[in-house]
């Protein structure tokens, strides 16, 4: 149909501009000459915007191939699939093959991002160390590299610390001194993490700051500790869809797919919640998003500390645990908790970092920096040493990243980081002692990559990559087969953590354990069968990718009247409340970003849009009667795109919290 429009208006536009051109020609003078011009100017003008609002306005379900070589096309586009238009294709579910580059990203570059200096990256004038007979970390002052740092070769050099325990408080951090330390200086048992200044001496300048955490090994198990167990490792990163890893992050990609032999990749993934919490909660506590409003019951003033978290089950099993994430305050953490949930717990130390680093930093960071490092590089760095410290010890780490989920141009450093660490899990032999996923709980919720053709799948398709020791070929060869045969089949959520107790089992030799509200989950370490519905993964409909949304016109007559009348609705519900007297402003429409109609139920709707009002994005699902234009919203399925500031009505419900724009 756009094809036909386009044809339509270009030869509509050749005809216009052959008679404006021939009546110019005709002109003698100036005066004549200009309103013809001006003419001309505006036909342009208007036939461009109308051509731009139908490409942009109508959303079909798969993007236009590129054929552009700024990046490697052929390696993109190669999902695997059994079906070259399909990543999942069975006569109960297909979800399209999406082509990951698209023209409207194609100027998108990304940033260049430097974390401190290159002298303080290269050659670090501390670093952390590890006594393999003692057990113990130590603090190392590189002699050999002080002359870089110092301005004058005769002056000396001062280092001191400040410790970070395991329940610190902010206010207990600030009054923390500095303590001056020597070469080789061995970190007590009780101390977290350490931030290291370094100064020249007698002048207070600092020359040198770094953050370093520790993980101080225990003895979690007696009896066993000859054994060898195989542990499970998760990364996650925060908002990357499969798609969008393909595109922004190269490198990794291509260090995957190289080792596909390693790293097995699932490309049915599907995510069973809006964004990263209730997502990550299925994962760990095994409970479908329909069952989880009744789970949060043991959520207290927003912890979570006393829910049924999978890692609760490893510690009885006397293995150790371990919970990180570069979330560094309460906006920003999608898991909170009060005390320690796991035997080895990050928090603690990321809030000191952050508010150290913050204030005593003696350069500029950007966003995604915390001191001279990537804000994630603390988080894997952990998960490193807890995965070394403790192999042929079994156990369970989840390592979390969420500094760039709001950028879906992720800066080349962040690229280059990771692929260095997935190449350090193999190096260290860590890829031997763990079961390895790499995973995300969702794809980007909000920016440019959502209102994409492609965007109902950004959003839904997160990244899966699972990895098992090279010992389990032998003694497990079907686990490996398992995995071949569900890269195109469709999983959840609730099978990944089916799958994590089926392997903490396996490594650890006792029963698998069988904690989920999916009777039809299962591990994806066994097959799963052809065929498979959302329901059957336990996954909502409306967050299916099998069955999607057909897309409609945005700038279309109907469009519009649907959007006033979702509008009118919400208005209505502040309304009602007594919200519109100076409380809340009013909505108003200002941009349709998208529409998609179900295929399951012909009146339901879900929309993406901005209003007038502070420039406020939405984006809600409900039913609409188009005879009395009329709405029914639906209320689990509507989202604020913004950071939204509700202090005005912070009693209220959270629907009203949610509509509410603070005037």
């Amino acid at each position: 149909m756009f094809i036909l429009l386009k044809k339509f208006f270009c030869s509509v536009f050749r005809t216009i501009f052959y008679k404006m051109t021939h009546t110019i020609r005709a002109t003698k003078t100036r005066s004549d000459l200009t309103p013809s011009v001006l003419v001309l100017i505006l036909l342009f003008v208007i036939i461009y915007y109308c051509g731009y609002r139908l490409r942009t306005g109508y959303k079909s379900n798969l993007e236009l191939i590129d054929t552009r070589e700024l990046l490697d096309v052929n390696l993109l586009m190669d999902f695997g699939a059994t079906d070259e238009n399909f990543v999942v294709h069975d006569s109960v579910c297909k979800i399209p093959r999406i082509n990951p580059y698209s023209p409207d990203l194609a100027a998108l570059q990304a940033p260049d991002v430097i974390c401190g200096t290159k002298l303080q990256c290269t050659k670090p004038l501390v670093t952390k160390r590890f006594d393999n007979i003692t057990n113990r970390y130590y603090l190392h002052i590189n002699e050999e590299w002080k002359d870089l740092y110092l301005q004058e070769e005769s002056t000396g050099l001062t280092c001191c610390f400040r410790e970070i325990k395991n329940e610190a408080s902010d206010e207990k951090l600030i009054g923390t001194p500095c303590f001056i330390f020597k070469q080789d200086f061995f970190v007590s048992l009780d101390v977290i993490g350490a931030i290291v200044n370094c100064m020249q001496r007698g002048d207070k300048k600092i020359i040198f700051m770094d953050a370093f955490s520790f993980i101080h090994k225990r003895n979690f198990s007696e009896e066993t500790k000859n054994d060898t167990k195989i542990g499970v490792l998760l990364f996650g990163l925060d908002s990357l869809s499969q798609i969008n890893l393909r595109r922004r992050m190269p490198k990794t990609y291509k260090y995957l797919k190289d080792n596909n032999h390693r790293w097995h990749e699932l490309l049915g993934f599907n995510k069973l919640g809006y964004d990263a919490f209730p997502n990550l909660m299925a994962l760990l506590t095994g409970r479908q998003l329909q069952q989880q409003e009744t789970v949060y019951a043991c959520k207290r003033g927003g912890m979570l500390d006393d829910c049924p978290f999978l890692w609760q089950q490893v510690s009885n099993m006397a293995m150790p645990t371990a919970y990180a994430a570069d979330s560094r305050d309460d906006n920003t953490e999608t898991l909170r908790f009060q005390h320690s949930p796991t035997d080895y717990y990050l928090q603690p130390f990321m809030r000191a970092v952050e508010r150290r680093l913050r204030t005593d930093t003696f350069y500029i960071t950007p966003e995604y920096c915390l001191g001279p490092r990537l804000a994630g590089s603390y988080v894997l760095d952990y998960a490193v040493d807890f995965a070394q410290i403790f192999a042929g010890l079994g156990g369970l780490g989840i390592f979390w990243v969420n500094s760039f989920s709001e950028q879906h141009v992720i800066p080349q450093m962040i690229d280059y980081a990771f692929a260095k660490y997935l190449r350090l899990l193999k190096s260290t032999q860590i890829l031997e002692n763990y079961v390895v996923i790499l995973f995300s709980a969702n794809g980007m919720l909000r920016g440019r990559l959502t209102n994409l053709n492609s965007g109902f799948y950004e959003e839904r398709l997160p990244l899966l990559y699972i990895s098992l020791p090279k010992t389990w070929k032998r003694e497990h060869t079907a686990l490996f087969q398992a995995l071949e045969l569900n890269r195109n089949r469709l999983v959840s959520p609730l099978d990944l953590h089916e799958t994590i107790q089926h392997a903490i089992a396996l490594g650890a030799g006792t029963t698998e354990l069988h904690y989920t509200d999916c009777a039809s989950c299962q591990s994806v370490l066994r097959p799963i069968k052809a065929n498979r519905s959302c329901s059957d993964a336990g996954i909502d409909w409306f967050w299916c990718s099998c069955e999607p949304f057909v897309a409609k016109w945005c700038n279309s007559y109907e469009s519009s009247l649907l959007l006033k009348a979702l509008l009118t609705h919400m208005n209505g519900l502040l309304q009602q409340a007594g919200l519109l007297n100076g409380t809340c402003g009013v909505l108003s429409a200002h941009t349709l970003h998208s529409v998609y109609n179900s295929q399951k139920e012909s009146d339901y709707f879900y929309v993406k849009f901005e209003t007038s009002l502070k420039n406020v994005a939405f984006e809600a699902a409900f039913w609409y009667n188009k005879g009395a234009q009329k709405v029914l919203l639906d209320e689990r399925k509507l989202n604020r795109l913004d950071y939204k500031v509700t202090g005005c009505v912070e009693h209220q419900s959270k629907l009203l919290r949610t509509l509410c724009v603070c005037l």
